[in-house]
């Protein structure tokens, strides 16, 4: 546009809203090409100023932790001091089907470390078969010690725990079915006292994954409390992928020390580029750890060098 002055009548006019016109263009550039511009004033939040918290972004950037006061909201409960023992053992015992009800472990069903199987359900408006269960773990002072939610579509089918004697486990939910393993991997019949949906066998969609999974330096797991230098080894780990039916978290607890929480992302694509770790949350696990991955159905974490 010419917006040189014109000796006419009315040239000031048009040479003023030349002047108007750039004016306005050029805040308009400023604010579109600077993406962190929040404004003339500093971002109130109920009339106070909102601070950013480099160190907690760092960590979060860093590992997915959640630190501060908000990590508060990731805790819905205090978990058992039991957490906190040695890991079981996988004793010698028959499996057996939980129903819904209460289990007092060491009178109604063996104690020791335990793979837990739910029957899968099929929605459907014309032939639903649903088994739905949601499995809470007391100790002795009728603190939690666990929780999971075993749902076909909105929680996940595996978890391995270590069921300790005096506990009790309570179960509900719509016709719930979990089978209890009393060893590391599922047999060749993980069904063997289930009968899943005929129409999911027919289809060929019956697929377990055993709760545990060793691959090299990874290591895949299910739902579940572990032990680092039991079920997986100490080190420095990053976490590749996550399998779960939305967003969730980690928990991550240390004797002698506050429990903390890492959260579980889902993201819509996921490539797993396995030469370079770099852009993948990155956890310290020391011997004695325990972790606790929160209504996961895989979560794989890659070794890598400290």
């Amino acid at each position: 546009m010419d917006c040189a002055f014109i000796p006419l009548v009315g040239g000031l006019v048009k040479m003023n809203k030349c002047k108007g016109f750039i004016l306005v263009a050029f805040l308009g550039f400023i604010l579109t090409g600077c993406s962190s511009f929040n404004g003339i004033r500093q971002p109130l939040y109920d009339g106070n100023p909102v601070l950013e918290d480099e160190e907690a972004i760092e960590t979060y950037q860093t590992s997915r932790e959640i630190i501060r006061e908000e990590k508060d909201y990731y805790f819905r409960y205090p978990f058992s001091e039991a957490i906190y023992n040695k890991s079981l053992d996988y004793p010698v015992a028959e499996p057996l089907l939980l129903e819904e009800g209460e289990y007092i472990i060491g009178e109604d069903l063996p104690a020791g470390r335990v793979s837990l199987l739910s029957n899968e359900s099929f929605f459907s408006r014309e032939n639903a078969v649903i088994h739905v269960g949601n499995m809470i773990i007391y100790d002795e002072q009728d603190v939690i010690y666990f929780e999971n939610l075993f749902h076909s579509e909105y929680g996940q089918l595996v978890a391995q725990v270590d069921f300790i004697s005096g506990h009790r486990i309570e179960i509900i939910g719509e016709q719930p079915e979990i089978t209890v393993f009393y060893e590391e991997s599922f047999p060749e019949e993980p069904y063997m006292l289930m009968t899943p949906p005929e129409v999911l066998v027919n289809l060929e969609r019956i697929d377990v994954k055993n709760p545990i999974i060793y691959e090299d330096e990874a290591v895949e797991l299910s739902a579940g409390i572990f032990e680092v230098g039991v079920h997986l080894e100490p080190g420095s780990y990053v976490i590749q992928s996550v399998d779960a039916p939305h967003n969730t978290e980690m928990y991550l607890l240390r004797l002698g020390r506050e429990p903390r929480v890492f959260e579980l992302l889902i993201p819509s694509d996921v490539e797993i580029i396995e030469e370079n770790f770099e852009d993948y949350p990155n956890i310290r696990l020391q011997l004695g750890d325990k972790i606790y991955p929160h209504l996961v159905k895989n979560l794989r974490l890659v070794k890598v060098d400290d």
